[in-house]
């Protein structure tokens, strides 16, 4: 049986490994190598463990054989050989100094040499002592203000503000568009733009990059930290500066020239792979790639070439523009090359969703949503959509006797028509469905009669999320064989830091799907971002159709649709792969297949 190791304490241990490495002066491509993979590892949407029962442990970028090898031991038997051998190379606080910000691979080897910091669980309390006796400011190299940023910093990390855990993407976009907007009131900010894994949309952020083109980055960074919802500045530089808001997110701010504003962009981007890869790409070319722009090699007195458009700089180096969501190092570089990326799907693409909850009152298993069939209809109308199903949640079938749910169900079905025939000059369409939960045994919680009264159901699991996989398997391809279950939704269960997705054989889930000409649903809810982009890639590449879904159980959260559509771009998904891209008519067609 695998021994259930999280995500990020495998990436943190690739870290540790790679911070050995680099005080020992190890070869730098086997440095890379674990920070790739440590990289890789902490923004996969998968759990490693899980991938390595599955024996696909190559789907990771930068997961080889022998650190697949190394993977092996370590869910085996808790630890790696290798690596317990090297950490008895250094001291032990070293690996504890390497989680406080600010603390470099050398800076805490020195540090923990210095003070004979042996025990990891002390080491942070006599290094602070150490400081804060001014034993650190006559060290070479160090210094009084680097002794009080070493003391700010080890108090920072003791009361437990530093090294947060990343946030969901809606609420780190959510701190970036008020402090963009903030930014943009100030007449020398030229442009401003999200940077790293915000700009990317991966599900989840660390730190809020912002980037500013200005010609006075002074007047840009004193606004900056005049910010109102800031708690304390941590650094500010003429290049940059750093902050924690009042809700102990971290935000960082890099000032640049407009002329070199589309260099900086590129180059604070892509993941630490695509980087690294499309540098390689360059100094074929004899390029060297900067923040500043692009160099010639072979002519070192050249002045660098500058670039305020990102779209000019790929294109000086051979290629087309490389969306944001697919900088990763999954084959993108090799895609813009031979000409061969996708035209990702457009949130301008959609033209309706149909997992939606509305407050009708049918006594349903799980929670009503908050406003009436009218207004979630207004909203969509608002939105430019040309169809709405509505599949609030099925009624009780503990508290119901099945003739009562057929009851329940008709009566809905009569009351929405009617709803609608009142509406005036209403353009939307509506499909009258239902989230049906998937039973333990595969069945669908809905009495056979009361599929009569809805165009189709959306499928989803409530319960019983520990099943092994082949059961869970099994029970999911059960239920998605009724003809009227047309939307797997929310398919691995997952809530985002609270509970990891179930365990399904995705492949045989995938040949269904397409067999029988079903969707797999990405769910838009901040709380799921569900199914994962590695795997909607995998859809994609297998010829799935998905369709991406809000799941609102109130009007306002049918904006959030934004967040589906970039997990679906993160996963290669086109237009044509989404099915709510489909104008009414094809839709429909689509929906009442009972193939």
């Amino acid at each position: 049986m695998a021994l259930k190791i999280a995500n990020a304490d495998i990436a943190r241990l690739f870290r540790q490994v790679a911070a050995i490495y680099t005080v020992q002066n190890v070869n730098r491509f086997r440095i890379i190598a674990f920070e790739k993979a440590a990289d890789a590892i902490e923004t996969s949407n998968l759990e490693i463990r899980d991938l390595w029962q599955d024996k696909r442990l190559s789907e990771i970028p930068g997961i080889g054989a022998t650190l697949s090898g190394h993977l092996n031991q370590l869910f085996t038997k808790g630890k790696v050989r290798e690596y317990e051998e090297l950490f008895k190379t250094v001291p032990a606080g070293m690996l504890i100094l390497l989680d406080v910000s600010g603390f470099g691979p050398k800076k805490a080897y020195r540090l923990a040499h210095e003070f004979n910091l042996t025990d990891a669980n002390k080491a942070v309390d006599k290094l602070l002592k150490a400081a804060k006796d001014d034993k650190i400011a006559s060290l070479e190299g160090f210094g009084a203000k680097s002794q009080a940023d070493i003391i700010e910093a080890l108090e920072r990390f003791k009361q437990g503000q530093n090294k947060k855990k990343r946030m969901p993407l809606p609420i780190a976009d959510s701190s970036a568009k008020l402090l963009v907007a903030y930014l943009q009131k100030l007449e020398e900010t030229e442009k401003v733009e999200p940077l790293g894994s915000l700009r990317r949309k991966v599900s989840t952020i660390g730190d809020v990059d912002i980037a500013v083109a200005t010609i006075d980055p002074k007047k840009v960074l004193d606004h900056f930290l005049k910010y109102p919802k800031k708690d304390k500045t941590i650094e500010i530089g003429p290049g940059g500066a750093s902050m924690i808001l009042d809700n102990g997110q971290q935000a960082d701010l890099r000032v640049q020239k407009p002329q070199s504003f589309g260099a900086m962009l590129q180059y604070f981007t892509g993941s630490k792979q695509h980087n690294i890869h499309l540098r390689e790409f360059a100094l074929k070319k004899g390029l060297s790639l900067s923040e500043y722009g692009i160099k010639l090699l072979k002519h070192k007195k050249q002045k660098i070439m500058e670039f305020s458009q990102e779209e000019d700089f790929y294109k000086y180096l051979g290629l087309p523009w490389i969306p944001p969501e697919l900088r990763e190092d999954l084959g993108e570089i090799e895609a813009a090359e031979n000409s061969k990326l996708p035209d990702l799907v457009k949130l301008a693409d959609i033209k309706g969703e149909v997992h939606i909850h509305t407050n009708y009152n049918l006594e349903p298993s799980h929670d009503l949503g908050q406003n009436s069939l009218g207004e979630m209809v207004d909203k969509a109308q608002r939105l430019g959509y040309e169809y709405l199903g509505i599949s609030d949640h099925n009624p009780s079938i503990s508290k119901h006797t099945e003739n009562e749910i057929v009851g329940i169900m008709k009566r809905r079905k009569a009351d929405y028509e009617q709803i609608m025939s009142k509406i005036k000059s209403v353009r939307v369409k509506l499909f009258i469905m239902m989230e049906v939960d998937i039973l333990p045994e595969g069945k669908l919680a809905l009495p056979e009669k009361a599929f009569e009264f809805v165009d189709a159901v959306v499928i989803s699991i409530h319960s019983s999320f520990q099943m092994p996989k082949e059961e869970m398997t099994k029970r999911v391809l059960s239920a998605y064989s009724h003809r009227k279950a047309k939307i797997l939704a929310h398919p691995s269960g997952r809530l985002i830091g609270k509970r990891e997705g179930y365990d399904l054989d995705w492949q045989r889930i995938f040949n269904f799907a397409k067999e029988k000409n079903k969707a797999i649903e990405i769910n838009a809810h901040p709380a799921r971002l569900d199914l994962v982009d590695v795997l909607v890639k995998r859809a994609v590449d297998n010829g799935n159709k998905l369709i991406i879904d809000t799941d609102s159980h109130d009007r306002e959260s049918m904006d959030l649709m934004e967040y589906g559509i970039s997990v679906a771009r993160r996963g290669w998904a086109e237009k044509k792969d989404i099915l709510n891209t489909l104008p009414y008519n094809k839709f429909k067609e689509w929906l009442f297949d009972r193939r």
